[in-house]
């Protein structure tokens, strides 16, 4: 029999702030492991590190009741959580690997069913153009949601544009030895070089902006331009739009190695920062007053804890092991 962390306790590094309660039960995530027995485990959206003995499993969803006493906040493991994604790659006859479930979780996320014949296209997409596969599967799945075939060209022209000067994109011309556009304009006549789409739209990232998705639908419009000196930023700006109400919902500012992303839902208006790196993170730890008091007069807000980026896929924030209460597999 396997071990099992239920009755088991994991415990949050003292010191660290949190709006939980005594007795509060919460879903907890475990996100990855740090080292030993440090791990990083999500709450409510928030990533905390973590200490336990228990045979925890990245990914695994867990239901804990909070205990709280003078220096010290425990998480006692009360159930594990069905992976509804996991098992419904189990019901369809498929293993279930990394790759796979990081597609399928991409699907689910953005309101698709999971079918096996949609998971192997993205997977061979992925693989044929060398893409990560946490940016590249939720890219695929907003193609998918606008009816663009993953295992056609139009996809494999598209599909790098999406990522445009980040980690896992970037500029397609890369793979034809080709430099990364230095100017507005090289971009502009970039993207009106696209290959045409079968609906006779001009290009193929117009085609894509201008489908209604079913479930989100996605602008995406690359840039690059040349700050002070010789630096040059390229990246993608992304806006999520109500399908059915045209309403901007969300904004996505992508570039190599840092995101920002900014709900434009409801009252509260916070910008949270991603990094890829521990270097970029220092890098925006250092701005991070200065860009505050610029955004303030916005009316905007930046989120005091800069996250990693595994827990950002390019679109939106990732909800690592997010256990879904239903999934669909028929469509």
């Amino acid at each position: 029999m396997n071990p099992t962390p239920v009755g088991g306790s994991i415990h949050i590094a003292a010191g660290t702030q949190t709006a939980l309660r005594h007795g509060d039960s919460v879903v907890l995530h475990v996100i990855k492991r740090l080292e030993g027995d440090k791990w990083a485990v999500g709450i409510g959206g928030k990533v905390y590190p973590a200490v336990s003995h228990l045979p925890l499993e990245t990914g695994a969803a867990l239901r804990a009741r909070v205990e709280l006493a003078p220096g010290k906040l425990t998480l006692v493991i009360s159930e594990i959580m069905q992976d509804a994604v996991a098992a419904a790659l189990q019901g369809q006859g498929m293993p279930g690997t990394d790759v796979e479930l990081v597609i399928a979780r991409a699907l689910a996320r953005s309101g698709l069913p999971i079918q096996a014949q949609t998971i192997q296209k993205i997977r061979q997409l992925l693989s044929r153009e060398g893409l990560d596969a946490r940016s590249g599967a939720r890219a695929s799945a907003t193609m998918v949601d606008k009816g663009i075939d993953p295992g056609s060209d139009m996809a494999r022209t598209l599909l790098p544009v999406l990522g445009f000067g980040q980690k896992g994109g970037g500029d397609p011309r890369r793979y034809k030895r080709h430099p990364l556009p230095q100017s507005a304009k090289a971009v502009r006549d970039f993207v009106m070089g696209l290959a045409t789409d079968p609906a006779g739209s001009p290009t193929t990232l117009q085609a894509y902006n201008h489908i209604r998705g079913r479930s989100e639908s996605w602008v995406v419009m690359p840039f690059s331009f040349t700050s002070g000196g010789n630096s040059t930023i390229s990246g993608t700006l992304k806006i999520l739009y109500d399908p059915y109400k045209s309403e901007a919902r969300a904004m996505t500012l992508c570039t190599p190695g840092v995101s920002f992303h900014l709900p434009l839902a409801g009252r509260q208006r916070v910008i949270s920062v991603y990094c890829e790196t521990s270097a970029k993170m220092r890098a925006v730890r250092g701005g991070l007053d200065s860009l505050k008091s610029k955004i303030h007069n916005m009316g905007l807000e930046v989120d005091d804890t800069i996250k990693e980026g595994d827990g950002f896929d390019g679109f939106s924030p990732v909800a690592e092991g997010e256990a879904l209460p239903s999934v669909d597999t028929v469509g």
